[in-house]
């Protein structure tokens, strides 16, 4: 999906639908399945299969004490696809350009400036986390409590530099408040079904969801 205004608010929509929802979650993924590339869209898969052991383990313990767990399982997951897909998708520029495309060249481009050097970051602290776990590896240093603390103090240090060093950069520049930007997007045909392949989605969880509230909730019968 090239448009990134599409992107985003599909993203937006599938997430609030699964997390409402079983059924929302079910056509989600549904979603999912279809307009994306699915696991070739998944760049660090190591992290999603760890993420996805850990949701699992919390579900089964959901599930032993209040029988909900499989639910929060299949739902958290889903948002988790969809939340890497997203960030899979990613284009350096995209998201200043959405800034300024929302709300203008004094607020959106700071929003927007921010948002890009919050990925940029977050793409750096994990190309550092790869090559700490390969010095790791090559060094046969175990992966335990006494590996794991120095590793993380050095990827807290490494973008405090960071973030210090980028706004150097930027008050050497002289930037102070906003900027010009022509906001640009390339939208597809693909982009504009998939948008609108959005809304089934939403209105199943949102119909799911009323259905729920009027008709299962305990709460509300009891104030009925």
């Amino acid at each position: 999906m090239q448009d990134v205004r599409i992107r985003i608010g599909a993203a937006a929509v599938l997430s609030f639908s699964a997390f409402v929802s079983l059924w929302g979650a079910a056509a989600a993924f549904f979603w999912f399945f279809i307009f994306t590339p699915r696991l070739q869209s998944i760049r660090r898969l190591r992290l999603v299969i760890g993420a996805s052991v850990m949701i699992a383990i919390i579900s089964l313990l959901l599930q032993i004490t209040n029988g909900s767990g499989y639910s929060y399982g299949i739902r958290i997951i889903v948002i988790i696809l969809i939340g890497v897909w997203l960030a899979g998708e990613y284009h350096p520029g995209e998201f200043l350009h959405l800034g300024v495309w929302l709300a203008g060249d004094h607020l959106g481009f700071d929003v927007g400036l921010m948002a890009e050097m919050g990925m940029q970051s977050l793409i750096s602290l994990l190309d550092d986390l790869d090559r700490i776990r390969i010095a790791y590896i090559l060094k046969k240093i175990p992966l335990d409590i006494t590996g794991i603390i120095p590793a993380g103090t050095l990827l807290v240090r490494m973008e405090l530099i960071r973030a210090r060093d980028n706004a150097e950069l930027l008050a050497v520049r002289g930037y102070r408040d906003g900027g010009a930007l022509q906001p640009g997007f390339k939208t597809s045909r693909l982009d504009i079904v998939a948008g609108l392949s959005v809304m089934p989605v939403f209105f199943i969880a949102t119909l799911h969801f009323v259905n729920f509230l009027y008709f299962d909730s305990a709460f509300l019968k009891g104030l009925l």
